[in-house]
């Protein structure tokens, strides 16, 4: 039986911090909660040290100011400097927001706050410096409670997503593609399939999907939408490609008997066993006989292979069958699955085929449809304007 798995403890997020302080970046990649925290820490710096420029600035223009009232109105410029710039970003963002999914204005606010929290700390205790050293600690610790609360919050939700091994955080919201018509549902399906299950909560509609859609349609995108969604939500999930997913079976035969299953390294990263997840995507299903978009075969070697295409994608769907089933796919039945198959055109047979892996009816769009992208140009030019 699967052993649950569950968000990182208090013990793991500071032994993560641990970690991601005091080791050095040129021995490993930096984790995703390392650039968060360095972020906060520039943020205060900026708060800090911008609020010392205002006050040489100030008291060069107001000598008779006294000292006290220049660190003040500093510290209230550099933060309604922030909060302007800020309130732009937001504004910016949700221009950038495409066709199919509602703008995640909540989160960005809360990332707002949070942003505008340091800046703001490091602004009132460049601002208390003014009133003397002792006021300056004192602003210091009073400001270190609230910070550590917002770090536990916000680094749990980052080491959640750092294990789930998407290639790139995406969110659902700058999706610039379409469904193809009709669409019966789909976008509130897929809207329910990155929500983790809530107690009480009724199942999502489509707990397993099918994307798929021509080259640039988007379909990696939206798998990682629908991952970096449910991570930053705390639930656990794995992406991982069809060779990478048959190669980790192979690697752990045996499940580890301690209360928690061990986590798995793959690319200089730990990530959850995918065994274990709750929610497993997995991309590039039918990556070993893609067809590149080239001229129609000239030569006779070339002609032969296009003729045997059909047979070979059969072949290779029986493989697959054959090793999901020897690997336990059938174990993710009840829970959730995402898959992406690169060639429209064979979509519906390889829906069947995972369909019959994991337990389900064939031909039954309900137990597992396939969902068709349609990239969209229009949303793309208007991203394109907001990155000029």
């Amino acid at each position: 039986m699967d052993k649950k798995l569950t968000p990182p403890s208090l013990k793991e997020i500071v032994s993560q911090l641990r970690y991601d302080w005091f080791g050095k970046d040129v021995q490993q990649t930096p984790t995703v909660s390392y650039v968060w925290t360095a972020d906060q820490f520039g943020h205060f710096g900026l708060g800090f040290q911008i609020t010392f420029l205002f006050g040489w600035i100030i008291a060069a223009l107001f000598t008779d100011l006294p000292a006290w009232k220049t660190a003040i109105i500093a510290a209230l410029l550099n933060m309604l400097l922030w909060i302007v710039k800020e309130v732009l970003d937001i504004v910016r963002e949700r221009r950038r927001q495409g066709p199919l999914f509602p703008f995640n204005r909540r989160e960005l606010w809360w990332n707002v706050a949070t942003a505008l929290f340091f800046i703001s700390a490091g602004a009132i205790v460049a601002g208390a410096a003014g009133l003397g050293g002792v006021q300056a600690i004192v602003a210091l610790l009073v400001m270190l409670g609230p910070a550590a609360l917002l770090v536990l919050w916000w680094v749990k939700r980052k080491m959640t997503f750092q294990q789930v091994g998407l290639p790139f955080l995406f969110r659902l919201t700058n999706l610039c593609s379409t469904i193809e018509k009709p669409d019966p549902g789909y976008r509130d399906a897929l809207i329910a399939l990155s929500e983790p299950p809530a107690k009480g909560a009724n199942a999502p509609r489509f707990p397993h999907v099918l994307l798929t859609g021509t080259v640039g349609s988007g379909k990696t995108c939206l798998a990682c939408g629908i991952g970096t969604e449910y991570a930053f939500r705390l639930g656990i999930a794995r992406y991982t490609t069809l060779v990478k997913l048959f190669e980790a079976a192979v690697e752990r035969e045996e499940e580890s008997e301690s209360a928690h299953p061990p986590l798995e390294e793959q690319d200089g990263r730990i990530l959850w066993p995918w065994r274990n997840v709750d929610l497993l995507i997995v991309d590039d299903v039918d990556a070993l006989l893609v067809e590149p978009p080239l001229p129609k075969p000239t030569t006779a070697t070339a002609a032969e292979a296009t003729a045997k295409r059909p047979v070979d994608q059969s072949a290779l769907r029986r493989i697959v069958f054959n090793q999901l089933a020897i690997v336990g796919i059938q174990r993710f039945k009840a829970r959730r699955t995402v898959w992406v198959v690169s060639d429209p055109s064979e979509a519906l047979e390889w829906r069947d085929t995972i369909a019959e892996a994991l337990g389900l009816p064939t031909q039954d769009d309900t137990a597992l449809p396939v969902i068709r992208l349609l990239r969209d140009e229009k949303a793309l030019a208007a991203l394109g304007k907001t990155r000029a």
